[in-house]
This record gives C-alpha cells, structure tokens and sequence, in this order.
C-alpha cells in the first residue's frame, strides 16, 4: 500500500492509502489539532497560512529559486486594466514522492558540542563534507540536527546540542565555502599563468569572483607589530586590498571588528591560521607602503608546524600571507553564544519544560507567589497618588489605564506567566505594554525583594527608545554597551557610571603586574632583532664548542679589543691636543630627537661623578662636553667579532619584486585608484558598522591608541649605537662567503677556476669538515654561518617560547583583571533597578548577568532573535521571561539560508512555542495607520482581523494626493548589479525620488518622508535619484532610504515602498517572503504609495494576490498604472505614469495658473502651487504713487527706490536741465554747493 496526501491550498485535508490490489483510494479524513483557547492566531496547524508559502526562512544566497512557472504575459503599461488580481480555481494534488525505501538512523552523542572547540580545527575548514554532492536542493544538510519546531525534544543535551550545532555550522559553512572557492580559484589561475606568463594572478581570481565568489581577498599581509590590546597581545599586520579595488571604508563591510579571517602563506594548501579582527578603524591607517593599509587582529589558532611568530629577525625569510574573509558569518555573533551553550548544566536551564518539553502548564513567576496584590497605577507619582489595587489572579476593575481589552489582558499575561508571550501586530502599542508591566514590577518592589530586572532588545536603537519609557518612571538605569545615542541616557551607561566609584582593591595591584609584562616582552623582542649572535655563554651552556675552540673565541675578542682600543687612544690624542672649550647650547633649541635619545637611555646605568645639588646644577642634554664622564663599555661579543665579514646593517626597507613593482607603478599612475572597476557594491549603513563594531569592543576606544612594538621589515632599532656605528640594524648576511682575490686573470666561460672550486668544497662540506678544528679562526666564512645559523635558530625558538609564554601571562593577567571588573560592575548594577543590554551583549557579558542574579528577564523584538540567543541569556536565578515582539513579521536571519529554511533555525522561541499551543496573549487595536493602509495586512492578520483605534481615522489626508494610498503598477524590467546578486529598477528609483520632491512642495519635511526597499542595490539606485534632484529649495539628500529589515519597529508618515521586481521569467524573490511583506506595507501613518509590479506580484503569490484583490474592491480607486495628483487649490487633477510627468507640475499644483491675489494686490502670475503666497515673490511693475506723484519703475517684490522719471527744470539762471526726478528735487531743497551746468552760477543765488 502506499499512502499519500491531499492537499487543498498547501494544506493537508484528508489522507489516502492505495489499494495495491483493488487500484483504489482508501481515504480518511485529517483530524485537526486542538487549540489553546489564549491562541488568537489562525488555525494552529497553518497560524499563518502566508509563511508556508514558498518562503525563505533567511536571506538565500541566490535570492531566487528558478522555477516552472513558465513566461508570464503582461499586458502594457499604458493600457490602464480593471484588475490585477485573478481568481483561479484551486486544485487538488496527490503526493507520489513518498519514499519506500528503509530509514536508518544515525545515533548521535548529544554531550559531544560540550568539547567542540569554538575556534575551528584545521580538518573543519580545510577537510569539510561537500553538503552540495547528490543533494536535493530541498534535503536537509547532512549531519546537522533540525530545530524541532512541532515536537518536544528527548532531553535537555539534545536540545542545547540542536541549538549549538546549528549556530557553529552556520558560521563555519561560509568558512568552508570561501576557502573551497578562494583554492578553485587559484588553481585555475595558476593554470592560465603556466599558460601565459604574462597574465596576473589577481586579476585572472578578481575576474572569476565577480557576482559569485563567497569570499573577499587582501594581499600582501605582513607582520608589521605587537600589540598589547586591553585583553589579550594583538598583531598589527599591514595588508594591500587587490590592487584594482576600491573601498569606500565608512560604508563596507570589509574587515569589520569581530570577523573572522583565514591567513595562510601557501594558498591553504597546508597552512592556516585563523584570526579576528579588532581594529580597522573607520579608514585603516596606511602602512609602510601608501597603498598599504594597518589593522590589528587576534590570532585565534596558529599552524603549529608553521606558526606566525614574530618575522624573522634575520632576514633570510620573508613570510607573505594571504587573507580571506567569507561574505557571509559575522563572527562575533557566535562566539559568545555558542560558549555560554557550551557550558550550561541540563540541570540548571531555566524553563526547560517550556523549552524542550514545550509544556504548555503555565505557573506563576515564584517571587509573585508571594505577593499577589498589586498596585498598577504607574501613571504619576506624588503625594496625592491613587491606587490601582489588583489580584493579579482574580479579575481587575475598569481604572482608567488608557488600556484596551487586549492590552489589558497583556499585562496581566506578564505579571502571572513565568514565561509570558505577548504578540504585538504593527502598532499595537507592544512596547507600551511591555515598559508598563515593568514599571508595575518596580512601583510594588523594591531592591530588597527584586533584584534589578533585565531588557534585551536586539538592537541599540530599540534598546534606547525602551528604556526611555522607564525612564520617565525609574531613572535607575544602566545601560551596558557604548552604542547609546539617547541623550537620556548618555550618564547612565556603565562607562560613566563605574567614574563615580573607586576602583575595587586589586585593581592596580593586576595593572602592574600587566605593564611588566609589556616591559618584559619588549624586552625579549629587542633581544630578538638586536642581538644577532649568540653570545659565548649560550655556547659554554649548551656545549656547542669544544673547550678549545671557546679559549680560541676569546682571543678572537681579546685581539679585537686591542684593536680597538687602539683606534680609541688615537682618537683620544687627537681630542687632547683640541685646546678649545665648547659652549653648552641654550636648552630650548636642544633637539627633539636629542631629548628623545636621552629618554629612551633613561634608566641605564651609567656611571658618573656624583654631583651636588644646588642652583649651578646643570641637567646637560647629552652631557657636559667639557668634561669627560667616564662609561661603562658594552662588552664586545666574541661570536661577533668572529663573524665580522658578514654582518651588516639594515634599516628595515622591503624589496618589491619585479611584479610588485609593476603594480606600484600602476597605482602611481592612477593615484592609488587602479583600474576602471566599480566601487565597492557590499556597503553597510554607518550605523550598522558602528554598532557591530561597538558591541564587540564594548567600552574600549581604539586600539591604534595601546602600546606596541614593531616587528618582522618594519622593526626599528631601540637601542643607541655606539660613535662610529651605523644607525640600522645589525643583521648576520648568511647568503655571504668570503672570496680571495683570484690570482690568474684566466677567464673561461666554460671551466671553474680553482678558487671557485674550492669555494664550492667549502660550502657543500661546510661545518662537517671543520667542526673539529681547535681554531675557530681558521674556519672558512661559510662554516662559521652554517654553524652559527643553527645555533641562532635554535636561540630564536627558545626567546619565541619565552615571549609566547610571557603573552600567556599576559591574558591571563587580564583575564582576573576581567573577574575583578565583573564584580565592580555587577554590584553597580544591583544599586539600579533595571539593566539594559542588546541581545549580543547578553551573551558577551554573560558573567556579568550570573553575577547580577536576576529574577526576570524582559525580551523585546523576541520573534526576531534566534532561539540561541535568548537561550544564551538565561541565568541560573531567572523565575520570569518575558517575550514580546510579532513572529508574523521579521524573523531571525542565518547566513546559512539552508539551516534557516530547511533546518528550521530561523524559526524563534516565540515562534515555536506558538506553533506548539503555548499561551499567549495578541494585541488587537491599531494606532498607527489610516484604515485602509491597515487594510493591506487584512490577509495576514484574518483571526481575529486587526481592529482600528477611533484616532487613526482623525489622521489628515496626504496634501496634493488624491488617495492617501495608492499601488502604482508598471511592467519596466528590473537589472541586476554586475558584481552582485541584489537587483534594481531604475523606474522605481526616478518615480521615488520625484514623488518624495514632490511631497516635499507639499510642505512636509523630510523627517516626514522615508522611501523603503527590500533590496540593497536600490537602495544605491534612489540615493543617486534624490542626489540628482538636490536645490536650493529642497536637500533631498536628507529623505531617509531605508531596507525593510533595518525599519523595522520604526514608523513615518508617508512611505514610499519601491518592490523592484519586475521581469519576465517569474521570479519575484523577497516579495513572497510574507513577514518581509508585512513590515514593509505597515510602516506608514498618513500615506503609503506603493511601486511595483502587479500583474506579476498576483501571478506569483496568493498573498499578493489577496492584497491587490483587497485594493480594487476598494470604494475608491488605489490600484493603476496612473498615480493621481490633486491640486488642493484648483481641485484638478494631474495623472502621472513617468517620472519626465511631474515636469507639469513643477510646482507642486498643477497645470493650471494660480491667479490668485498676492497681499500686493496682483495677480499671482506662477503656476498652480501649494505654498503660502507670503514666500511668492511678485515680479510685476510696482506702479505705487510716490511722493513726486510719479509711479514706482521698480518690480513689485522690491522697495520702492527713489524716483527714476527723467524731467526738466529750468533754473534762475534761465538754463534748463535734465535729470532724473530725485536728483532735481535734491537740488531744489537742498541748494547749497550746486552749481549751474552751463554757466556755472550757483543755483541758490
């Protein structure tokens, strides 16, 4: 027998078996689930029939599935239709894809992810499973647990196991995938090279990587210095981008603080080492190349085979890294959480009934047990305060709350359920409820009885804007993070307020002890690269020389001392014969570089004769020159007197090779620009990056600003030379051999000569045949450095290890610093009553909350946040959570779209426990939108349907609009960007930014216009739309583009949604993701114009279809391929299909002209326009009578100037003159010093 399903509208309504010997269906009907009688969504086995519907759970990484839909036919865009929508029959489909085959399965070790290393091994990355092989599309991944999302898990193990398993593979899979696609890549280009030598590397990689490659490339990484980062010693590493790209770095998601990078030295053919970012700055700063750049990471996991080190002091090798960052996996998001799953008990989780038995037995928080009456007047406080007296368990009187029912029903859902839900439809007043249940909570206990109640949101906005409404009741806050723009806020972070303690016993005691360290580092470092050779005493200490060949050594430096102090005693006699005293230089004009040199000398012993103290005194820089202070010489090293022919000294530049230089000269030629390519096209709001980047530094600044100490080619010498030594550094040449003088002038192209031979004898023989010679003086230059490279080698990794072990101490230090910060900070936080944190701060600051011992958790935006991350949150002490949010609008994003779709992971713990029948309680009453833009989410919100409050009626309609909502349809195609799978539509961009001007004549402001979009490259597309209308009158720039998922929770009065998808083979992409849809048409409060295409939108989705069919059954008409202007003066009318037609009403009426009467009393001469007269400047004739009784010759707008009539006046003298009218009457008031023109007679007399 085989059984099978029908199916009506993607739901299961009855079941049938075949009969394999009649042929026939034996069908029986599907009884349906019973449901809670608090669940006030729809039909619990389909609660929203919208988000079944091929829907991504998750942002797909190809954004589009193709599918059989086949050529849509559109009618054109100038044809105007009577409807969009289609009303098609629905038919019933038999499943024949059940499979007969046996199910094996795996047994699993669900205490395994208990010993995961959180930090990948090399077999993670390198060796991964290829999910990809002989896998449907729509099978599960492979070895990677299901979130149960409609059944109880078996224990608590495998519940915290699904939820570890499914956040590390979801930041390890883009890992794997970068690394597999950066190595296919460079295996063909190496392929191509061989072929053409002529061909470059990187471009031939760059060019493979456009629109698809999940990984971002940065060359030429070197080791430029250590840095003693506030946690743990960091290296800053200088990196080129591909020499061809361009980042604008404030708005790209390169490299931001928190991400994981793979460095490897051979193209992960063996090597990898994995690192962090924690510092790039807002731009890097250039290294020592100017198209080079600086950040600092930390190294995660080295090769232990070939550790990263500290470069090489001697100069033989030159490590060149590449790097690798995947696109997708902000790290930082997982690694707290996935250590505080890691080590939570199975017998301490909180609410583990609810968790993984999803019972749905509610109880009472057990701190409420003990009080049941409450008083829930919070409104005002004050000495004539009126209680509210409730049981929080029996039935409340009607006070005057401002409350509906269900908001009403809320709050007492919060105060009684230890585990509370509440669902808050677009502006339902979710928020109000949720800070007046917490105000309830603080107005009936105090410190004594109520630890401080903990609030998460998801982002530092949200966070801000819900404590600011406890605020206003309790300013008892602290808020932990440094992201808080509120100005409320700003003096109750943690930051500010650990200023008003002193600092906890320890404290300095753990500083200390960390500047050590620094100080011995250094040290160790400065031995690394100064000290090139190893001295006599490390010889003597590991037996490398016999005893002959030591005494031998040493009168290698007892001859070289001789030498020396020869050269020193002329020297000497030359200066005694100089009889001249020298003069002392005024202090101020000492050098800086001087007072520098005698800084960094500070602290070394140098003997000289003691000196009194007293007014002639002197602090000579440098030293009195006119006395001779005698000190303490350096002793010379015998090993490098020995290998005096080969050592050298260097300064610490890079030799570019032939096809570095080559791009150098490129970059010259472009000024850093290289070529034509496009900008960077994976941009981040600055926001955005300042708030990542924010949460995982926490309250450290920069950390350009801590101590260093440059290593590997960019290492410079600390300590002074001594007179007559060059200022670099020295090194061992060991490429050198020591040539004699040939002594035959013989040359032939084709024989050695003799010396050469024996050069090549002495090098290949080397040490093997003189390590037995007593007198180390008469090894060839070649044994001596074949000899002493081992020994430095060895020497080396000894300091190595000694710095690799101080670095240990180091984080340890730091760590305890940590613990003794935790408890400063946490018994700060008991002082308040409420602490605030974002959901990734919960996690990273996990201790912190431990040692808090809080009793109730409140959630905001829950339905938002994977179920990891609350869980992540929780605390052993916890009694009460409180989730709020709407799991029918955004839901958690993965960057893993297969576990978000087909694993479940994008599916909360709000969300779950209401597909599994727990209580909840759903706000009903709207106060945001107008009634018929609420109309738009009718088909999402049917049981019951969302309800309109009396005040959204009293909301004034849209100014120059003839409908406050209107679906502007079009067929013009969409386009893709070449370097990215997001698409654009150019129409809708023009249409958009025309209209938001438009509205703007209107007079709104632009803080009352936001234009939204469920796609990044259009969102690039509006902003060079409004940018091309910026004037005098209107900065455009300022209008907020915002995508759907970054305006969630936020609301304006006028929204213009651009949908983008417009094309012909079907596809619509995001716009059939429903709780996408949701967001994105319940944002307005006054108007909501809509762009898009509808005849493809109700083809494509029974959702859209719903919308539009709810549109056009409208009384009047929203829905067309016109949009409607209306002129608020004349009544007329303006329809509008492309963006060239708001040239007719270009000043934001219509075609008509005003004719209105201005306050001058003229006729308004410009086009039909809503502004106010009092701005309109009249440019007709003023005409005004002045007191010459001449009319005004000016414009109307001017002041009136004096008057300008030419006329004639004959004066005493009987001439006659012309001149303008003020000029005359001038003269005839005021007569003195005129004179006649002609005859010169004044014309007073």
């Amino acid at each position: 027998m085989t059984s099978m399903l029908i199916i009506y509208n993607r739901t299961p309504v009855v079941a049938a078996t075949l009969n394999s010997s009649t042929h026939q269906f034996e069908v029986s009907e599907i009884k349906p689930r019973t449901r809670s009688k608090f669940d006030f969504s729809a039909n619990n086995d389909n609660y929203n029939s919208w988000t079944s519907e091929a829907q991504n759970w998750g942002e797909a990484s190809n954004e589009e599935e193709i599918n059989s839909w086949g050529q849509s036919q559109y009618e054109d865009s100038a044809v105007e239709t009577d409807r969009y929508s289609k009303k098609e029959p629905e038919t019933f489909k038999l499943n024949f894809d059940i499979s007969e085959e046996p199910v094996f399965t795996k047994v699993t070790d669900y205490n395994t992810f208990r010993s995961t290393e959180i930090i990948p091994e090399y077999e993670d990355i390198m060796c991964p499973e290829d999910y990809d092989e002989n896998r449907d599309y729509r099978d599960p991944l492979p070895d990677i647990p299901i979130n149960r999302i409609k059944s109880p898990y078996n224990s608590v193990d495998e519940y915290l196991y699904t939820q570890h398993e499914l956040m590390r593979h979801d930041f390890l899979i883009p890992l794997q995938r970068a690394v597999k696609a950066y190595k296919k890549s460079h295996s063909i280009s190496t392929e191509r090279k061989a072929l053409d030598n002529t061909l470059d590397m990187g471009i031939m990689m760059e060019n493979m990587s456009i629109g698809q490659q999940p990984f971002r490339l940065y060359e030429h990484i070197h080791l430029n210095a250590i840095v003693f980062g506030s946690k743990y010693p960091l290296y800053r590493i200088s990196f080129r981008l591909p020499y061809y790209v361009r980042v604008t770095w404030s708005q790209s998601k390169r490299l931001i603080p928190g991400t994981l990078v793979l460095l490897s030295k051979d193209h992960f053919e063996t090597d990898l080492k994995i690192a962090t970012i924690v510092e790039r700055g807002d731009t890097p700063p250039n290294g020592p190349n100017r198209f080079e750049y600086l950040l600092d990471l930390y190294l995660e996991k080295d090769n232990d085979d070939q550790p990263f080190g500290f470069g090489d002091p001697t100069m033989i090798e030159d490590d060149t890294y590449v790097m690798i960052e995947a696109t997708d996996g902000y790290f930082e998001a997982y690694r707290h959480v996935l250590k505080v799953i890691k080590d939570i008990k199975p017998d301490e989780l909180p609410f583990k009934e609810y968790l993984t038995g999803v019972s749905n037995e509610i109880q009472m928080p057990h701190y409420a047990s003990r009080k049941r009456l409450y008083d829930i007047n919070v409104q005002e406080k004050g000495r004539n305060h009126e209680r509210w007296p409730v049981d929080i368990l029996g039935n409340w009187p009607n006070y005057k709350t401002g409350m509906d029912k269900t908001q009403l029903d809320a709050l007492k859902t919060m105060l009684t359920h230890n585990l509370s839900i509440v669902q808050g439809p677009p502006g339902t007043g979710k928020t109000f409820v949720g800070t007046y249940a917490m105000r309830v909570l603080l107005h009936n206990y105090d410190t004594s009885s109520l630890r401080p109640i903990i609030c998460i949101c998801q982002t530092n906005h949200a966070l801000d804007q819900f404590l600011e409404h406890v605020w206003r009741y309790d300013q008892n806050i602290v808020r932990v993070g440094g992201r808080s723009k509120s100005d409320i806020l700003k003096d109750r972070t943690l930051y500010e307020l650990k200023m008003e303690y002193e600092k906890p016993r320890g404290m300095r005691n753990l500083f200390r002890q960390k500047d050590s360290l620094i100080i011995e580092i250094k040290k160790k470092l400065i031995e690394l690269y100064e000290e090139p050779c190893v001295t006599l005493d490390y010889i003597i200490r590991n037996k490398l020389l016999n005893p002959q060949q030591i005494a031998c050594l040493k009168r290698v430096a007892e001859a070289e001392k001789e030498r020396k102090d020869r050269v020193s005693d002329s020297k000497s006699d030359r200066l005694l014969d100089n009889d001249d005293w020298e003069i002392s230089p005024d202090l101020s004009e000492i050098p800086k570089a001087l007072k520098k040199t005698s800084q960094m000398n500070k602290g070394r012993k140098t003997p000289s004769t003691p000196q009194k103290k007293g007014r002639n005194n002197l602090d000579w820089a440098g030293g009195n020159p006119n006395r001779i202070t005698e000190v303490k010489e350096k002793l010379l090293n015998p090993v490098e007197a020995w290998l005096r022919e080969a050592i050298e000294y260097v300064e610490g530049e890079r030799n570019l090779t032939a096809s570095d230089q080559e791009k150098e000269d490129i970059l010259n030629a472009n000024k850093g620009s290289g070529f034509d390519d496009p900008e960077d096209t994976e941009l981040i709001e600055e926001e955005e990056y300042n708030e990542l980047a924010g949460n995982f530094k926490g309250e450290d600044d920069s950390t350009f600003k801590f101590e260093f100490i440059n290593i590997g080619r960019a290492y410079k010498r600390k300590t002074e030379p001594e007179p007559g030594e060059p200022t670099g550094r020295k090194v061992v040449n060991y490429n050198k051999i020591s040539r004699k003088i040939p002594k035959t002038t013989t040359f032939s192209f084709f024989e050695e000569s003799d010396e050469e031979k024996d050069e090549e004898k002495d090098a290949y023989h080397g040490l093997k045949e003189w390590i037995n010679q007593n007198d180390v003086y008469r090894w060839p230059l070649s044994a001596r450095l074949q000899a002493h490279k081992k020994w430095i080698t060895e020497r080396n990794k000894n300091i190595e290890a000694d710095i690799r072990n101080l670095m240990k101490r180091y984080v340890q230090t730091t760590a305890e610093l940590r613990k003794v910060t935790t408890n400063f900070e946490a018994k700060i936080c008991r002082e308040n009553r409420v602490v605030g944190m974002t959901s990734t701060a919960a996690a990273k600051y996990h201790d912190l909350l431990e040692a808090i011992r809080p009793q109730i958790l409140v959630v905001e935006e829950a339905a938002e946040m994977l179920e990891s991350h609350i869980v992540s949150a929780l605390t052993t002490s916890l009694e009460h959570l409180v989730l709020i949010g709407d799991h029918q609008q955004l839901r958690p994003s993965t960057s893993v779209h297969e576990l978000g779709d087909l694993h479940s992971m994008a599916v909360s713990l709000f969300e779950r426990l209401v597909m599994n029948s727990f209580p909840f309680t759903r706000l009903s009453h709207q106060r945001r939108m107008r009634p018929e833009i609420r109309m738009l989410i009718n088909p999402i919100y049917k049981d019951p349907p969302l309800q309109d409050h009396p005040d959204v009626s009293l909301y004034p309609p849209v100014r120059g609009m003839d409908q406050s909502l209107y679906f502007l349809s079009h067929n013009e195609p969409e386009n893709h960007l070449p370097d990215s799978a997001s698409k654009y539509n150019e129409h809708e961009a023009k249409m958009a930014a025309k209209l938001a001007i438009y509205l703007l004549k209107q007079g709104y402001k632009t803080s009352d216009i936001t234009i939204i979009t469920m796609y990044s490259g259009q969102k690039t597309m509006i902003k060079r739309a409004l940018s091309d209308e910026r004037s005098p009158n209107f900065d455009s720039t300022e209008i907020q583009i915002s995508s759907v998922d970054g305006f969630q929770g936020e609301e304006n009065k006028i929204i213009i949604l651009s949908l983008v998808r417009s094309n012909s083979s079907g596809q619509i992409g995001f716009l059939k993701v429903a709780n996408r849809v949701c967001v994105g048409l319940s944002r307005a409060k006054h108007g909501m114009y809509i762009l898009g295409n509808a005849s493809l939108l109700c083809e494509k989705s029974v959702l859209w279809n719903e919308i539009v069919a709810n549109i056009e059954d409208h009384s009047d008409k929203m829905i067309g391929s016109k949009l409607v202007l209306k002129c608020s003066r004349h009544c007329a009318t303006t329809k509008i299909q492309w963006p060239v037609d708001f040239s007719e009403v270009e000043e934001g009426g219509c075609t008509l002209p005003c004719n209105e009467t201005l306050p001058c009393g003229h006729k308004c001469e410009l086009k039909c326009h809503p502004y106010d007269h009092e701005e309109v400047l009249c440019r007709r004739p003023c005409e005004k009578e002045l007191p010459c009784r001449h009319p005004c010759t000016g414009k109307c707008f001017e002041n009136c100037r004096e008057c300008q009539f030419i006329v004639s006046a004959k004066l005493p003298c009987q001439h006659i003159i012309t001149d303008m009218c003020h000029k005359i009457r001038k003269a005839a008031i005021n007569p003195a010093g005129k004179v006649c023109p002609e005859c010169k007679r004044p014309i007073g007399s």
